[in-house]
């Protein structure tokens, strides 16, 4: 298996790439702008560097500068798609974010049929189920669930529902293997853009000996994955030979900001997280089944207790700080 990944130095871009080269895959590594820091710890963790390359790719360029990369790095069998400018740069650059995310994709779905890739899989959102728990009522969000564009509050949602319509038709008309999964509100140490920068920040401040205010109510309940356990659902998705299904939504944990703010003092009792009580909630879903994706590939998300554990040591670790548990530094 030879695989592409696209956003490769990205917040879960990274995480991606490291569990593919601890399984002796050989990958290259594509973004726009390459994170050198990224790309040392990604080297730090593989067991080889003839498993990597590193290359630059935009993919809003046209169509042939995608193809370039397919056929200069040839035999890639496998793609993995985390290219993509998130919410709020959607909303600041309306343009850049059509070229990057609509036309980018579509980009990608035209070079694994014109190349012949034998699996795309790629990130969808839980923003395809738009802004409210409402329509649902008291239960958890499955896939077949749907949301007009009319019911949504991001741009960035219902971009991800065009690139699914138009991996659909790749799948019909051209027998494309693709698949999408649908992650809730993804947290961990270091995502560096993005409208919910504070799902790095409830953590990764107080971990720093910092204060937090975070921007909703402790009431406000949304559902948490954790970075790690994300992109090894994207990863498992890639290897396994068969899917039955397109799209799998992520799972979670289901949990209010009061509940959040508990767990990060579990592990550091003196952290300071206030919430904006002028503000309700998040425009988000609040809790989504994840039972297909957990068949599909025999693995659920780690306790949201021990993904914020995980999350306090890393930003540790990447601050030269030693770690809560061993009192060494990482």
């Amino acid at each position: 298996m030879r695989f592409l990944v696209t956003g490769a130095t990205g917040f879960i871009g990274e995480r991606v790439v490291k569990k593919l080269v601890r399984r002796k895959c050989t990958v290259v590594a594509a973004d726009w702008d390459l994170d050198r820091e990224a790309i040392q710890r990604i080297r730090s963790t593989s067991p080889s560097d003839q498993l990597l390359e590193f290359v630059s790719l935009d993919i809003s360029q046209p169509l042939e500068e995608v193809l370039s990369v397919f056929r200069q790095h040839g035999g890639i069998t496998h793609v993995i798609h985390l290219a993509y400018l998130m919410s709020a740069e959607c909303e600041t650059d309306p343009l850049l974010g059509v070229r990057v995310n609509l036309l980018g994709t579509t980009h990608l779905l035209e070079a694994c049929r014109l190349e012949k890739v034998e699996r795309l899989i790629f990130t969808s959102s839980e923003t395809v189920y738009g802004s409210s728990q409402a329509p649902y009522g008291q239960r958890a969000v499955v896939e077949d669930d749907f949301c007009a564009p009319t019911g949504h509050f991001f741009t960035y949602g219902v971009m991800k529902l065009l690139n699914e319509f138009m991996a659909r038709k790749y799948v019909t008309k051209y027998g494309l293997s693709i698949a999408c999964t649908r992650p809730p509100i993804v947290f961990g140490h270091g995502r560096k853009h993005g409208s919910v920068m504070w799902a790095a920040d409830f953590a990764s401040l107080p971990a720093l000996g910092k204060s937090v205010t975070l921007p909703f109510s402790a009431d406000s309940r949304d559902c948490w994955i954790y970075v790690n356990d994300c992109a090894e659902q994207l990863v498992r998705l890639a290897l396994k030979p068969c899917l039955s299904h397109f799209a799998y939504n992520s799972g979670g944990e289901s949990i209010t900001g009061r509940e959040l703010a508990a767990l990060v003092r579990r592990w550091l009792p003196e952290a300071k997280i206030e919430f904006d009580a002028s503000l309700s909630g998040t425009p988000l879903i609040e809790e989504m089944d994840g039972s297909r994706l957990a068949a599909e590939i025999d693995f659920r998300p780690r306790p949201l207790a021990l993904g914020v554990q995980a999350h306090i040591e890393e930003a540790r670790a990447w601050a030269g700080l030693p770690s809560l548990s061993t009192g060494k530094r990482e």
